[in-house]
């Protein structure tokens, strides 16, 4: 299975920082999954939640503060907020990227980011907002996408063809055995996400899952 560092390695260091980003790297990860967002002023920056409140020393929204703003934010350990241009110089060569497109209507801008940096390594583009990955695979037929999903479908594999993803992330929480084989089955593949004790990472490997996405990469073997 893909060894797969959540927010880096969350588990390690601050989630979603240059420092845990290096710390998924040591651990030997195949990549690194980062979630990205944009502010009011344009600029793609590396957050999980809708505000800064929980993961950093201040408070409101992502979407209505500037990146200059967010600059001077501690986002834990003295680290700093970064950008999309950030990872993609410290990550080249180095390790792949799952980039996970938070903010609605984005895709264009992460995709032409990323080729613009020239980025050496593979790129999976995914989100929960599944027009977001359909969006980047009509501007680029080559790109490989994924799918996220928290709950179980009412139908295993038609929000994935829909989507037109090669590959699909689904929570630890809500999997079933019988979704992760018909998935499988029908030729996509499958990621699990977050995963951080030893037993589910068994469990999992024994269902033929292709990646484990875990705050402490090192437990995937």
């Amino acid at each position: 299975m893909l060894r797969i560092g959540h927010r880096g390695a969350a588990g390690h260091a601050p989630e979603n920082t240059l420092l845990a980003i290096e710390k998924a790297i040591a651990l030997g990860v195949d990549f690194v999954e980062l979630d990205l967002q944009r502010t009011c002023d344009g600029h793609m920056i590396i957050m999980h939640d809708k505000r800064v409140d929980r993961t950093t020393n201040g408070s409101g929204c992502v979407a209505q503060m500037k990146l200059d703003q967010l600059r001077k934010l501690d986002a834990g350990d003295g680290q700093s907020v970064p950008t999309l241009e950030d990872v993609l110089d410290r990550c080249r060569g180095r390790t792949g990227l799952m980039l996970e497109i938070v903010s609605q209507g984005s895709a264009e801008q992460v995709l032409r980011t990323v080729s613009k940096h020239d980025f050496r390594g593979p790129v999976i583009f995914a989100s929960f907002l599944h027009a977001e990955v359909l969006r980047i695979k009509q501007i680029q037929r080559s790109a490989v996408t994924l799918a996220l999903l928290e709950g179980v479908p009412v139908h295993s594999t038609d929000f994935a063809t829909q989507a037109e993803v090669s590959h699909v992330g689904l929570s630890i929480d809500s999997l079933t055995s019988d979704i992760l084989r018909s998935l499988k089955s029908n030729g996509f593949g499958v990621f699990v996400y977050t995963v951080n004790d030893p037993r589910d990472i068994i469990w999992l490997s024994s269902l033929g899952a292709d990646g484990v996405i875990s705050d402490f990469p090192e437990r995937v073997t």
